[in-house]
């Protein structure tokens, strides 16, 4: 039956070229902003509230609040009194349920110690559950916050997907103060075995409003496998190695307005499943909304590298950059497939390191010629660049492993090598520059940074794009393979 299963996925993968349906198997596409979760005009509300919680360990008080008021028709509310900081290990959420902290909730898994030691809570009290770790469905450490749980494993395992069945939850509302207390995680050596702060899988109609959350060991906001995400007023500030602000994984209908993200990865990453893991779940991210939000340090919006379901229809606009390192970033890699399309950035301004960057050979030293062929080849098309104001200051070292050109570096994929698998060329297409301006620091002197760089890359720009992407007057490598001709905005 598992054959027959993986049969007809390979099938379908290719039938619909590569456009994965959502993780509920529909293609219902919301209006933006879409509403998020359904509140209830009288919900049942369950307190904690006890002042000789303050400051103490109080995750069996919250438990049984969830307990108590989720899953009911009617809807229910816990509130964590504005007088209480409590510590709690992992919390898992219920349907039709609003978790209100008016106090702070402070995580008790920071992460020290030793994995293999049963009485070591700091660790212990984020136990391992079945869940996706950058793309790929493994076992890892849950989160302070959880949704949706693997309630069954198929037998026999099949590797890529190994849970039968699934709680999922719907109308699901947090606000509020959060401290993941969870610095011990970042000495991990694997990156996957570090808990994301919010693991929030399964769930349709999810509305994070009003967080301020500190102190995530990894991914801090990771809605999975959801539909109709509402993300408002949020404020969202990290350190460290991987602790990305906002996490985007195969989901539909996602908005973010009007919140902060101040990060040591990407503020928000857009993604869609890893590899062979990522193409047999084939689910993809589809109609994202992200707008009046400022970022601060960190990578910005990136959209990829896990591309394997798809990721498309995004938009990114009225936003402030402040610092950030990239204002656009659209990445894959071979091993991928799938890949990005009908991305827009619009209406954005403030001061970045690298202005653009779209590439196909994230991360790799070199390109692998083995990984291309029609199953892991990604694509990146219908990348939309319009009304941009932008300062740049570039990386002056001169690594080529890195993203370091100030205004423009795009990079497609040539199958180059000694055993190619494939002789075609994999362009990025459909690049449009519309009324970008990019200042780059010390440009035309002898200290500027290199400019941009164009290799396998088709796109077009309209008159008032300035600097021209890609002309003969800019500092950039001359291309390994012909590029096609350039052509303006009419």
């Amino acid at each position: 039956m598992t054959l027959i299963l993986m049969i007809a996925l390979f099938f379908y993968y290719y039938s619909t070229g590569g456009a994965a349906l959502s993780p509920y198997g529909t293609e219902r596409i919301i209006a933006q902003p879409v509403p998020g979760a359904v509140e209830f005009e009288e919900p049942k509300v369950c307190a904690v509230d006890d002042p000789r919680l303050n400051n103490s360990n109080a995750t069996s008080e919250i438990k049984a609040a969830i307990d108590a008021c989720g899953d009911l028709p009617g809807g229910g509310v816990v509130v964590i009194a504005s007088s209480l900081v409590v510590h709690s290990a992992s919390l898992w959420l219920r349907s039709n349920l609003t978790l209100r902290v008016e106090g702070k909730v402070v995580g008790t898994a920071s992460g020290y110690g030793n994995r293999t030691d049963p009485s070591n809570s700091n660790v212990s009290d984020a136990p391992l559950v079945y869940t996706r770790r950058e793309g790929v469905m493994t076992w890892a450490p849950a989160g302070l916050v959880n949704g949706g749980r693997c309630i069954r494993l198929k037998d026999p395992l099949v590797g890529w997907d190994d849970c039968a069945a699934w709680r999922t939850l719907e109308n699901v509302v947090v606000e509020g103060r959060f401290d993941g207390n969870a610095r011990g995680w970042l000495a991990w050596d694997d990156k996957t075995q570090r808990p994301a702060l919010f693991d929030l899988l399964w769930i349709d109609g999810l509305t994070l409003r009003g967080l301020s959350v500190r102190n995530s060991g990894y991914w801090t906001l990771h809605p999975t496998f959801c539909d109709n995400v509402r993300v408002a007023n949020a404020d969202v500030e990290t350190t460290g190695r991987n602790t990305d602000g906002l996490d985007v994984d195969s989901s539909w209908n996602v908005y973010v307005g009007r919140s902060r993200f101040r990060t040591g990865d990407d503020n928000i990453a857009l993604k869609a499943g890893r590899d062979w893991s990522g193409r047999m779940v084939n689910a993809s991210t589809r109609n994202v909304l992200v707008e009046a939000t400022r970022f601060g340090w960190g990578n910005g919006v990136a959209v990829g590298s896990e591309t394997s379901g798809w990721i498309q229809d995004v938009v990114v606009r009225d936003v402030v950059f402040e610092g950030t390192e990239r204002a656009a970033h659209v990445k894959s890699k071979p091993g991928r497939g799938g890949g990005a399309r009908n991305i827009t950035f619009e209406n954005a301004s403030g001061l970045v390191q690298n202005a653009v960057v779209l590439t196909l050979n994230y991360g790799a030293s070199s390109k692998n010629p083995d990984t291309l062929n029609a199953s892991s080849t990604p694509h990146i098309d219908d990348i939309t660049l319009k009304d941009l104001d932008l300062r740049a200051i570039g990386w002056i070292a001169r690594d080529e492993k890195k993203d370091h050109y100030a205004f423009f570096e795009c990079s497609g994929l040539a199958a180059d090598g000694p055993r190619p698998t494939t002789s075609a060329l994999v362009p990025i297409k459909g690049v449009v520059f519309e009324n970008v301006t990019v200042r780059v620091r010390g440009f035309g002197t002898p200290w500027s940074p290199p400019l941009q760089r164009c290799e396998l890359c088709e796109f077009r720009a309209s008159p008032n794009t300035s600097p021209p992407p890609c002309s003969s007057s800019s500092f950039f490598s001359s291309p390994a393979a012909p590029q096609p001709p350039r052509t303006t905005m009419t």
